[in-house]
């Protein structure tokens, strides 16, 4: 599988437990339920610990069964079959902010 990367900036105003609550609550639902060709979806919340700095406030992490459905996950972001998704993103996120990355995982410890 390929997996899709996506570090989230919380949008201003927000306070961290309104993020991840809406992230968690609201926004995983509607991602698991309306992206095309998903396989798993992946939350990461930031810890924030003493001495430690993050550029964000979270990733995202999903999972598709190649790199052409990243591809069609990425086209299908541009049709109006997405927009429940991208208002709901506007909601919570400040998108102007987001980072994508597409990878491509190997484990090495098991």
């Amino acid at each position: 599988m390929i997996k899709m990367m996506a570090l989230l900036f919380k949008k201003p105003g927000l306070t961290d437990e309104e993020f991840k609550s809406y992230w968690k609550g609201k926004h995983g639902a509607l991602a698991g339920k309306i992206i095309p060709g998903l396989r798993k979806y992946t939350q990461n919340h930031f810890l924030k610990l003493p001495g430690l700095k993050y550029e964000g406030d979270g990733f995202v992490e999903l999972w598709f069964d190649d790199l052409e459905g990243v591809k069609k996950y990425l086209a299908w972001r541009q049709t109006a079959a997405a927009q429940p998704l991208l208002e709901d993103e506007n909601k919570f996120l400040d998108v102007s902010k987001i980072v994508r990355y597409v990878v491509e995982e190997y484990f090495i410890i098991k």
